[in-house]
């Protein structure tokens, strides 16, 4: 597509000094008028300020319409924007050197929390967005400590309805500055927004969806040890919409194929790996580990024990390299053979691996050269007669297990059939122990195979299984269905004018948007249906550790710890214990959160959290004493070492302290006690005393922590 760029000189000489209005309505005349009107609408939008030094705009011509592409720099600063022909905020950054980053002595609370900047991003959300939208945020992300900016994102509805259009902002925590902003727009879409009418309601949609799916029933492991248990797994397919006007249910995946085949859209090559051109033997690394290589075979001997696998058709191959592979955790040793064979098309390549000890197979793969003159000889079936006759030869007990296990049908033509034979229990497949074989169609030979097979796996019993009607009913239950816009590629209409730029661009079919109905996100990420219980069986994911306790309702130490757990510093384990004695080991825990170690009590290391303690500067390996109760001074010494005051604190001399019991405290902490009035992180008791030597408990350790993070 040959996009067209105009340049901006004229306006940009106009709008120099000043880019006020008086000044853009004096340079009119010399400048382009649609740049002029853009950029009044965008300053007006965010209110951009006259201070800038130089400007410049560019526009992208596309099908869709014209992008514009607005630069403004200063002295230390810089803005660029890009907006519609109408003056429509697409994406903004901002960037000024006054606001860099922080520079304060060690970590502190931000200048404002999530909430009070969300407040900013909304702000900055109601100028953007036009009407009929509206911003609908996600939750997420963590609170970090010393951050200078923090993200938003979502989604943006159209007349009260869901869409595929998304927003991410970024909001500066100084001032509240919104520095980034992106959002997709329905301009990027063909054709008029229709308006959010429906023939059908969500129920009945949801009826229509619910045809779509299919389940099937297999065996699956359940966890370590345990037998593997039946469950009802969804079926890929294609996906599906109901459209509104009409109630027909419509097949997305069919048009998006007819998308992507008149619509431009690319696919990438399949790049052959080059394989590295290493001498036969051993690596340094593994002559290193010469001794754990005793009894294997050679190079000569592993290859007289594939070549003796006529099935393989590795004949007219050559050796070119064999590399020994040791398991560090079970002495095993894995020899794999690089096979060649050139051809007027190029090199082809096998790579058999096998028991270096025993020569016995273990798995092969390779790649051929594209012929696109090839033609197949052997048939689906034909080919998979070879795969079995292989595997009953190779692995015969395992293989009497299994069953074809092939979720799409082979097709007669293609160069290599590939053939799954996975493990059948009690009358159902448990993919986990399968037997894979690609099989070449020009020679029947064995071009490639695999095994994943566990043979202690035992298997509960196949009775009392719910119906894979009611299975069904539960799956497609765990899909909210609501009216919303659709992203649809829809076929242009040729006498239509407005898609006049992209047929001329090529395309013949677009995305448009459409009112609708769709299967929605499940509130879990779920991976199928329990087939005894009928429960929907959420997959296992990663979620961020959270710091929460329930145990401070009416503490005096209560705000500091929970906004302290905000920020994911704290102790794990659901329970503060704000009274309870502090040991060196919890101060030590507690100091660690803040630098984003975060220890569990129940499975954490705690050689691992004192070595990172260590690294960390906040006590010595010989002052290491894990149950040791600390003093109030002993948990100041710890704090300020971690935050690398230590070596001051350690100053003779020069310090002195206001605490009323100052000639009680110890020559060598009252740096220590000194740093820490004069940055707040003690203050003293009710009398004014700093009592050095009371025990301390653990809501005043996080206390002073709390203390020195806001300052």
């Amino acid at each position: 597509m040959k996009l067209r760029r105009l340049a901006a000189a004229a306006l940009a000489v106009v709008l120099g000094t000043s880019l006020g209005t008086s000044a853009l309505a004096e340079g009119a005349k010399a400048s382009d008028a649609r740049l002029i009107r853009v950029t009044q609408a965008v300053k007006s939008t965010l209110s951009i300020p006259d201070d800038y030094a130089q400007f410049s705009g560019e526009p992208t011509e596309t099908p869709l319409g014209t992008r514009w592409e607005l630069s403004w720099s200063g002295e230390d600063k810089n803005l660029s924007v890009t907006a519609t022909e109408a003056g429509k905020v697409l994406s903004m950054d901002l960037w000024e050197e006054t606001h860099g980053g922080q520079s304060d002595f060690g970590p502190s609370f931000p200048a404002m929390g999530r909430a009070q900047a969300r407040t900013y991003a909304e702000a900055f959300l109601d100028r953007v967005l036009t009407d009929g939208e509206a911003a609908v945020f996600e939750e997420g992300g963590d609170e970090s400590l010393s951050s200078s900016a923090r993200s938003f994102w979502g989604s943006i509805r159209l007349n009260g309805l869901p869409a595929p259009l998304n927003f991410r902002l970024r909001v500066r925590l100084s001032d509240g500055a919104v520095t980034s902003f992106w959002r997709d727009d329905p301009s990027e879409y063909a054709g008029a927004l229709p308006a959010p009418a429906a023939k059908l309601d969500a129920s009945a949609a949801a009826a229509l969806l619910k045809t779509t799916l299919s389940l099937r029933l297999e065996y699956v492991r359940a966890g370590e040890g345990e037998p593997a248990v039946l469950r009802y797994l969804p079926e890929s397919g294609h996906d599906f919409y109901v459209d509104a006007a009409s109630g027909a249910l419509v097949d997305l995946t069919a048009l998006r194929e007819k998308l992507a085949q008149t619509g431009g859209a690319g696919g990438a090559d399949k790049a052959n790996a080059a394989e590295s051109a290493a001498d036969s033997g051993l690596t340094e690394a593994e002559l290193e580990g010469a001794a754990q290589l005793k009894g294997t075979l050679d190079q000569a001997a592993l290859d007289q024990a594939v070549r003796a696998w006529k099935e393989l058709g590795l004949s007219a191959y050559q050796l070119s390299e064999t590399r020994y592979f040791v398991d560090r955790e079970t002495d095993e040793v894995t020899a794999r053979l690089t096979y060649g064979k050139k051809t007027a098309l190029g090199i082809c390549r096998r790579m058999v691996s096998v028991d270096a000890r025993t020569g016995a197979l273990e798995s092969m793969s390779g790649y051929d050269p594209y012929d696109e003159s090839a033609v197949s000889k052997l048939t689906p079936s034909a080919s998979q007669a070879r795969g079995e006759a292989f595997f009953k030869a190779l692995w015969p007990d395992q293989f009497a297990k299994t069953a074809l296990y092939q979720p799409e049908a082979q097709q007669s033509g293609e160069p290599v059939n590939i053939f799954t034979f996975a493990q059948k229990a009690n009358g159902y497949f448990f993919p986990d122990n399968a037997l894979q074989v690609e099989v070449s169609a020009l020679d029947g030979s064995i071009v490639g195979f695999s095994r994943t097979f566990d043979d202690s796996v035992t298997f509960a019993p196949a009775d009392g299984l719910i119906s894979e009607s009611a299975a069904l009913d539960i799956w497609a239950g765990s899909y909210p269905v609501e009216l919303a816009y659709v992203a649809v590629p829809v076929e242009l209409d040729l006498s239509a004018e407005e898609f006049a730029p992209l047929l001329e661009a090529g395309y013949r079919y677009f995305n448009a948007l459409k009112p609708g109905y769709a299967l929605g996100e499940q509130d879990l990420w779920y991976t199928g249906v329990d087939a005894r219980t009928g429960a929907l069986i959420a997959a296992d994911t990663w979620e961020a550790v959270s710091v929460r306790y329930d145990d401070l309702d009416g503490h005096w130490a209560r705000s500091a710890l929970l906004q302290l757990a905000d920020y994911r510093v704290g102790w794990l384990g659901g329970k503060a214990r704000p009274g309870q004695p502090l040991t060196q080991l919890d101060y030590v825990a507690l100091l660690a959160s803040a630098g984003g170690y975060l220890f569990d009590p129940e499975t954490g290391d705690v050689d691992d959290l004192y070595r990172y303690a260590f690294r960390q500067g906040i006590l010595s390996r010989e002052e290491r004493a894990d149950e040791a109760l600390l003093t109030r001074m002993d948990a100041v010494r710890l704090l300020l070492n971690s935050l690398g005051y230590g070596s001051v604190a350690r100053l003779h001399g020069i310090y002195r302290c206001d605490f009323k019991d100052a000639a009680a405290i110890p020559a060598a902490d009252l740096g220590y006690a000194a740093l820490a009035q004069g940055l707040g992180v003690v203050t003293g008791d009710s009398a004014g005393n700093f009592a050095p030597d009371r025990p301390a408990v653990r809501a005043e350790g996080a206390t002073m922590l709390w203390n020195y993070l806001r300052r």
